[in-house]
């Protein structure tokens, strides 16, 4: 399978999931849900929208805004564009393997944010890279695991991301100047 066909099964999948969201995990978790409406015609809504997400009837709010994947060591501008690098149930080799091949493509190329998406816990190989890293622990419990519940709440949290597979970080410069203007 090439990496074009694999990156837009990924993006199929990853929206479909990113659909069944939790809506009480994005509400506890929004930064801003918190901070007071400005206007008061605002804050009427706020509480008529919590009146109606209490029976059910429609989505608690959730703060709209953008997520940056920039980390404060790193410059960063408005012109930013996120690159999630989807590597979960992978192997450890194969994924500093591709890894090596991100850094060398994303060497020099301060308009790329790469957040690195993974269930394998080498944060000492991570830290070197200089990535965001997104943990995807495989903890299980009652109810829908964390590992699922998690990856739902990431791929709505990237749903604006340039999303590629694990495979992209071996990919030709073709195909990786072909990933990142694929709708």
């Amino acid at each position: 399978m090439s990496v074009i066909v694999e990156t837009k099964a990924l993006r199929r999948r990853l929206k479909a999931v990113a659909r069944g969201h939790e809506w009480s995990l994005l509400q506890r978790y929004d930064l801003l849900g918190k901070k007071p409406p400005a206007s008061r015609k605002e804050r009427v809504w706020r509480y008529v929208r919590h009146l109606l997400a209490s029976v059910k009837l429609i989505s608690p709010h959730v703060t709209q805004y953008s997520w940056l994947a920039t980390l404060k060591h790193r410059p960063s501008s408005a012109e930013v564009q996120t690159v999630m690098i989807w590597a979960v149930d992978t192997d450890r080799h194969q994924l500093r393997h591709a890894c090596e091949g991100f850094s060398k493509k994303l060497h020099n190329r301060d308009e790329l944010a790469p957040v690195l998406v993974t269930d394998i816990a080498d944060f000492a190989f991570y830290s070197r890279l200089g990535w965001l890293v997104e943990y995807v622990p495989s903890l299980s419990g009652e109810g829908p695991s964390l590992h699922e519940r998690k990856q739902a709440y990431l791929a709505w949290r990237y749903r604006d991301a340039c999303i590629v597979p694990l495979s992209a970080g071996l990919a030709s410069e073709p195909e990786w100047h072909a990933l990142l203007t694929l709708d």
